[in-house]
């Protein structure tokens, strides 16, 4: 009797503490559980996001990238694109992301931000990719004053914050070269700055000024372009009214050089802009007109016309007419071709 009680008492304890067990088993599953979740769980972030470069696209664009080094001809041009002109109007649009697609300034502001993109100082107008020049993107958010937090080397902001909208301009610098060693013609988009036009809220009186509606011009950094061309050749854009289908890049947009834009500046040993040099409006325009001609007819020199094509389109119509009326001579027989002349 005694040996069965124990056996009772055994079988109570080994059940009370099976169930112990079982519910502190349960308790450890459920809180490894949420603490799991909560490792993964990340703050909701439905922002467009750039897409990431894989090792081959960097070795495209290191493939693609020209050397000037070697070039016995150059010349340094200076453009201003600005984008309200129907055929710029591709980098502006969509100005707030739609989608997966975003405009060029929204790419370089959240490239920035994720530190993938060096940009350089503005350095009134003067190119210089050095490293004492290389912008803090922190300071670009705080001249903007756009709130921000910053965790070790990310930004946090808010997206809808980025002033897209108000970058209706790039400043965009060429190079037009011939490199004897290799016989090569061709122009390079060497680096682009993006322009911002802000609001400036003076008095009631300047403000109905066309110059504060449009806003003042903020040049903000210069960018190599050869930083931003593996990302470009990944963002289609739509480059025709008359062709809705998105079947150009940005790369393919700087690369055909689809856009229009004004020359404001040729590189020059005074290195001085066409403005002072050049007065007045009459002959600051003569000037830019006589440095389009002038690159137009290098563009020209980038074909290569077959001399004989070029030979037979010289001779004047009237006369091949008149030639082609003249009779054989009485007793020749008709005429004969080479082999030449019959393929």
């Amino acid at each position: 009797m005694r040996n069965f009680i124990y056996i009772i008492i055994s079988i109570c304890f080994l059940s009370l503490s099976l169930a112990s067990y079982s519910q502190e088993q349960q308790g450890s599953l459920r809180e490894r559980l949420a603490k799991k979740q909560l490792q993964n769980q990340a703050p909701e972030d439905n922002s467009v996001k750039v897409p990431k470069l894989s090792v081959r696209a960097e070795m495209m664009n290191e493939s693609q990238s020209r050397d000037l080094s070697t070039a016995t001809w150059i010349r340094e041009v200076y453009r201003f694109l600005d984008l309200s002109k129907g055929k710029n109007a591709a980098l502006y649009y969509p100005v707030q992301p739609i989608g997966d697609q975003m405009n060029l300034y929204t790419m370089i502001f959240k490239l920035m931000a994720e530190g993938s993109l060096v940009a350089y100082d503005w350095n009134q107008g003067h190119d210089l990719f050095a490293d004492n020049l290389i912008v803090n993107f922190g300071d670009v958010l705080d001249r903007l004053e756009i709130p921000y937090k910053k965790n070790g080397d990310v930004f946090t902001f808010d997206e809808f914050s980025i002033p897209s909208n108000e970058a209706r301009g790039y400043y965009v610098k060429e190079a037009w070269y011939f490199d004897q060693s290799n016989s090569v013609l061709g122009v390079k988009t060497v680096a682009i700055c993006p322009v911002l036009f802000r609001q400036r809220y003076l008095g009631d009186e300047e403000q109905d000024t066309a110059m504060n509606n449009a806003g003042s011009r903020e040049p903000q950094f210069w960018i190599p372009y050869e930083y931003i061309r593996p990302y470009a050749a990944r963002m289609p854009i739509m480059a025709s009214d008359l062709n809705n289908v998105k079947s150009k890049t940005i790369d393919d947009y700087f690369r055909l050089r689809l856009y229009e834009g004004e020359i404001y500046k040729t590189t020059n040993m005074e290195d001085k802009f066409l403005q002072e040099k050049f007065k007045t409006p009459e002959g600051l325009k003569y000037a830019q007109d006589s440095i389009e001609s002038q690159l137009k007819q290098f563009n020209k020199e980038l074909w290569v016309i077959n001399d004989s094509i070029k030979a037979a389109g010289d001779q004047n119509p009237k006369k091949i007419k008149k030639a082609s009326k003249t009779k054989a001579p009485k007793g020749s027989s008709s005429p004969t071709y080479s082999a030449r002349d019959r393929r």
